[in-house]
């Protein structure tokens, strides 16, 4: 196990559907132990409650600005926790002190591993189904973010770390991580 140096840290996943941020956010979290927190699944576990599905959550979102707000205040809470993972679009905006990283891969891909995933919510019957509806989860994601907090979340430039996952598996994108973070000593 990788010697932890920073026992405060905490570390934000972010990036595009379908490029691992949930695998990767658990993998890491049971290699390091420390504690996964996925915005991804309250997110889903809240418009499954609703009988919304994601495209029709992120429409939700963008016109109830307050009920966003209330989303992102829980990731803000996490700033007092120690060795935690976050995988949330925007975490690196909210948590101070942490590494961020992004992940991404090809399109094609992208869409196969959710195709493959039956995840809640997301029932497809097409591996082009799947890249229609993710393309656009993106583009209202990018821009809902842009509206209400003045950031890009797809800008590398706010990452520590960038990683394309395509072709990679959890081990070895986990690895490159582990290798930063031992790299910077942190």
């Amino acid at each position: 196990m990788l010697k932890i140096i920073n026992y405060l840290m905490k570390i934000t996943i972010s990036g595009t559907p379908g490029s691992g941020k949930t695998v990767i956010g658990k993998y890491l979290a049971k290699k390091l132990h420390f504690k996964y927190y996925g915005m991804g699944e309250l997110m889903r576990d809240f418009a499954e409650h609703h009988k919304l599905n994601l495209i029709e959550l992120g429409e939700l979102l963008k016109k109830n600005k307050k009920l966003d707000k209330k989303f992102n205040e829980y990731i803000k809470k996490l700033n007092n926790k120690k060795n935690i993972i976050i995988d949330s679009r925007i975490g690196f905006l909210f948590i101070k002190k942490g590494i961020h990283l992004f992940l991404d891969a090809d399109l094609n891909l992208r869409a196969r591993r959710i195709f493959k995933d039956k995840r809640k919510l997301e029932n497809f019957k097409t591996v082009d189904e799947v890249k229609k509806e993710i393309t656009k989860r993106l583009s209202l994601e990018r821009e809902r973010f842009r509206k209400l907090y003045k950031v890009d979340f797809t800008n590398k430039k706010n990452y520590d770390i960038v990683i394309d996952t395509t072709g990679l598996n959890a081990k070895i994108v986990s690895k490159k991580v582990l290798d930063y973070l031992k790299k910077n000593d942190i």
